[in-house]
């Protein structure tokens, strides 16, 4: 049987139509790259002023080391480096503030090695007390930049808040 050109237009119409539907409902259905990233600890920082870091929450497993969550901090601004000695601040902005101990030198590859200079550690184990639901956080890092200051999204507030609410119970 021979298609007419108008049966042909017609079918390959109604084949892009169900591709682009197709496209379009994957993209609803599946959650945003950000989003992924933010559940399972892995984050992306930007301070809009051009300073970027790369987040990575965990479990320290160093049997050197305490035992506990740890926030590590790598630079992905171009001669951005990390304080190794002070601490992490974390404030909800109206009248709690924590501060999360620098672990960095724990990030020694072996014993006598040194600290990556782009890279710094904290302990991030239990907020006291844990951060209120609905707060927004602010984060402030020292770095070779000053203490750059960086708010945290929704999810990776919820993160926090969940891991604290799991380590006191």
């Amino acid at each position: 049987m021979v298609k007419t050109p108008w049966r042909r237009l017609l079918g390959i119409s109604c084949a892009g139509i169900v591709a682009v539907g197709l496209f379009l409902l994957t993209s609803l259905l599946s959650p945003p790259a950000a989003t992924a990233a933010e559940t399972n600890g892995n984050w992306n920082l930007d301070d809009g002023e051009g300073h970027r870091l790369g987040v990575m929450l965990f479990e320290g497993s160093d049997i050197n080391a305490a035992k506990g969550l740890r926030l590590r901090l790598n630079a992905k601004s171009p001669k951005l480096t990390l304080d190794h000695a002070r601490p992490l601040l974390l404030s909800d902005g109206k009248d709690q503030d924590w501060s999360l101990a620098n672990r960095s030198a724990e990030l020694t590859a072996s014993a006598g090695g040194a600290v990556p200079a782009t890279s710094s550690q904290f302990d991030a184990g239990c907020l006291d007390p844990t951060p209120a639901d609905g707060l927004p956080l602010k984060i402030t890092v020292p770095s070779s930049a000053g203490d750059l200051s960086f708010a945290l999204s929704p999810g990776q507030v919820q993160t926090l808040h969940s891991l604290t609410e799991a380590c006191k119970n």
